[in-house]
């Protein structure tokens, strides 16, 4: 199983278990090191790029003192000791790190000794959105009604309540927990499914789509045909350097090359009937830097010939429509050095495969099949503008 695999795993059993599996009272962790153990969570959750969800509250069981313990992660987090009630000591702990994505948690003593190591399903709006949306609208639609049977049900949690009553009191914010988690992931839900209605944006702003053939999909490249399928996927907006490029719509940056030069070039292969498979990787190279962007419509659009990528664009990071993401640079050929600034952008539709969600390699991105790809002229220009702004 590749990476991406148990990656994919991974995020369906964390997701899943939290929107339709989530059932949590009382749950007692068996560790036997001075008779502690977890006894209680406010939830197996925390949201670190949440305000309110990135926090949670955790008891222990403990024949001992430990009110000056503090849990600690690998990641930026802050702990506190709350109260004691009987041998139970309550903590709450909250992730700092919006990127954490390491789930183990310790109980650590005065001397900064690991105790008890105790696990936490660490849940980001990125580990939602890049499961959902490679699924299509009809099942999204689905998880959507879903959410809001749960949200109804648990809705009533969404009140102050009396503190008086110790039992019901936690009670309480165990279910106003777990109501605000389903209205967590109801709203990335939801978002992705408004963001399918939407058209894509200009990448460039003050630009117009194009309208000349050559700078559109399927428009001839045979001066390089010994080396790619000769066929150009996207589309060539003209503009000046360093001009700066924004995303077309929400998503998930898949993929970042950066550092291109021409040497570069010379990983081209040239061999006498190569491989679709190697043109495929050919053409790559011609695009230089690149970012790969996941959209919320699960396209993948390949913004190529790129100078400036933005310190804050990395992979599997969430950018948003209209966000500045880089900045434009020249075109670079073998034996040819233009000085057509422009921004190549090919986008490729998803074939959906229920069985492929977030297996998919670069090499199954490249081989999807791109906007209007054997169309005629007069049906790009015809209908492009029902695809982009």
């Amino acid at each position: 199983m590749n990476k991406k695999s148990i990656f994919a795993y991974i995020i369906w059993a964390i997701l899943f278990s939290a929107i339709f599996w989530y059932s949590l009272v009382f749950w007692v962790w068996a560790f036997f090191w001075n008779d502690i153990k977890v006894s209680f969570k406010l939830s197996n959750n925390i949201y670190p790029d949440s305000l309110h969800l990135k926090e949670n509250k955790i008891a222990f069981k403990s024949n001992i003192d430990i009110s000056n313990y503090k849990i600690t992660s690998s990641c930026d987090i802050y702990s506190k000791f709350i109260s004691q009630s009987n041998n139970t000591y309550f903590f709450t702990v909250k992730v700092f790190d919006n990127y954490c994505d390491v789930s183990s948690l310790f109980l650590t003593n005065e001397e900064n000794v690991d105790i008890l190591s105790f696990k936490m399903n660490l849940i980001s709006e990125y580990s939602i959105y890049s499961l959902l949306i490679d699924y299509n609208t009809e099942k999204l639609t689905k998880l959507d009604k879903s959410l809001e049977l749960k949200k109804n049900k648990y809705i009533k949690y969404n009140v102050k309540y009396n503190k008086s009553n110790f039992k019901s009191y936690y009670d309480y914010l165990i279910n106003n927990r777990l109501l605000n988690e389903i209205l967590y992931n109801s709203n990335v839900v939801k978002n992705i499914l408004e963001s399918r209605k939407q058209k894509y944006l200009i990448p460039v702003k003050k630009k117009i789509l194009p309208t000349n053939q050559s700078k559109l999909p399927n428009s001839s490249r045979l001066y390089r045909s010994d080396y790619t399928d000769w066929i150009h996927h996207g589309w060539d907006f003209d503009w000046n350097f360093w001009e700066q490029v924004v995303a077309i719509d929400d998503g998930v940056i898949i993929r970042v090359v950066s550092g291109f030069n021409f040497n570069d070039l010379n990983k081209i292969k040239r061999w006498n009937n190569i491989w679709v498979f190697d043109k495929t990787r050919n053409l790559d190279i011609l695009r230089g830097n690149q970012i790969w962007l996941k959209t919320s419509k699960w396209d993948v659009v390949f913004y190529s010939h790129l100078n400036d990528i933005y310190s804050n664009i990395k992979e599997w990071y969430i950018v948003r429509k209209w966000q500045p993401v880089w900045t434009m640079w020249i075109t670079w050929v073998p034996d040819k050095n233009y000085t057509d600034y422009h921004l190549h952008l090919p986008v490729h539709k998803n074939p959906y495969n229920l069985k492929m969600v977030w297996k998919y390699d670069y090499d199954d991105y490249m081989a999807w099949p791109w906007y209007f790809k054997w169309d005629s002229l007069d049906i790009i220009l015809k209908e492009q503008s029902n695809i982009f702004e």
